[in-house]
């Protein structure tokens, strides 16, 4: 039997009925069987696509991936409302509250001047309602499902904001010339279990040092892979047009390639 959607509705509350229909009784199969742990992959394969979408700056595609992400919340809230806990529109109103709060200097009378005074004033709000919650440890707001980079640089952060940090950045570099010495060794040694114990380290001292300088290393990351793939890309290229297959292009031909086209800007 074929159903349709109430006409004349908000597209806010045709999305909560069109996702209580997938659902329903008469639903989509694949729909009716997901669970929260379920929907987490497909979360998380949507999120990378709206940030692909971003990078982009191709308004079209983050209007297509915002509205898939938006889909999942929704879809998501419908759930825990099957099962009594709560709905989309809980969702949104704790949110609010929740924001509200955390701008006093907007909705009442704090004073911030600039955006550090917003982040120390976010961060203190966040501390005082995690220990009304429970005693946590300083790190314990770090989510362990993170990425290894993006997570290395907020527990760097959560760790200067209780004083463990170097005191300056010439301290940094001198702590990550010597991790770098350790990894170099180990390389030398062509030791597998030793390079894994001592490239993490110098991984997440390098995630530190760039936390104190103002960088984001996913952001510095991200770029050059896009850099990198894009001489790739002319790189093979230019040997297709000679004629050659990748595999018969000797690798110093290939590093040829790729540093000047690294050398053109993009």
């Amino acid at each position: 039997m074929n159903q349709t959607l109430s006409p004349n509705i908000s597209p806010f509350q045709g999305l909560r009925e069109l996702i209580a229909t997938l659902r329903g009784e008469n639903g989509c199969p694949w729909d009716r069987k997901q669970t929260p742990e379920s929907m987490r992959v497909y979360l998380v394969e949507e999120m990378y696509e709206l940030l692909d979408a971003l990078e982009s700056r191709e308004p079209a595609a983050a209007l297509e991936e915002l509205g898939d992400v938006l889909f999942h919340v929704f879809f998501l809230s419908r759930i825990f409302e099957e099962q009594g806990e709560f709905t989309v529109m809980d969702v949104a109103a704790a949110n609010t509250e929740k924001m509200v709060a955390r701008h006093p200097h907007v909705f009442g009378d704090d004073q911030a001047k600039t955006a550090e005074d917003v982040r120390a004033r976010w961060h203190q709000f966040k501390k005082n309602q995690q220990n009304l919650k429970q005693e946590k440890g300083a790190l314990d707001s770090v989510p362990k499902s993170m990425p290894a980079l993006m997570r290395a640089y907020r527990v760097c952060e959560r760790a200067s904001r209780v004083g463990l940090d170097h005191p300056s950045e010439k301290d940094g570099i001198r702590s990550l010339d010597g991790k770098w010495n350790a990894v170099r060794q180990a390389f030398e040694a062509r030791n597998k279990e030793v390079i894994s114990d001592r490239l993490g380290p110098f991984l997440l001292e390098l995630a530190g040092l760039s936390r104190q300088a103002g960088v984001h290393p996913e952001n510095s990351l991200t770029r050059a892979i896009n850099n990198f793939s894009r001489c790739f890309s002319s790189m093979e290229q230019a040997i297709k047009a000679a004629g050659k297959d990748l595999e018969q292009a000797g690798s110093e031909e290939m590093f040829q390639l790729m540093t000047r086209y690294e050398k053109e800007k993009p």
